[in-house]
């Protein structure tokens, strides 16, 4: 029997989350590091989703998928992704790497030709 998630329990999980660091750190510190991570988090589902569709459609073949990766709308590197600072979250200098990927999707987004809006 599998146990449905409501919006409810998404939003205690979010809060509690977030509880974690109130207090031992500064206001704004807090709002740029939780607001970083929210973003690196879903750019890096974004991306990964979209890893799986070319997956799905050209079976196993990674260097076919990274070339089709190189035409979507935003290019996230894997030292940017969400999933590579969590895996190297217990070591020293998590600052500084999620500084250099907030930077490093900086400039992929920027390299890339984006049609005006209209």
């Amino acid at each position: 029997m599998t146990t449905s998630i409501n919006q409810d329990d998404i939003n205690k999980a979010l809060w509690s989350a977030c509880d974690t660091f109130r207090g031992t750190i500064s206001a704004d510190t807090y709002k740029d590091f939780v607001l970083t991570m929210l973003f690196l988090k879903y750019i890096s589902d974004v991306w990964q989703d979209h890893y799986d569709g070319y997956q799905a459609q050209y079976g196993d073949a990674p260097e076919l998928i990274e070339e089709m990766l190189k035409n979507e709308r935003f290019v996230l590197p894997k030292q940017a992704s969400f999933y590579s600072l969590f895996e190297r979250r217990f070591e020293p200098g998590n600052g500084e790497r999620i500084d250099q990927a907030r930077r490093c999707c900086r400039n992929q987004t920027a390299s890339h030709d984006f049609p005006s809006p209209r």
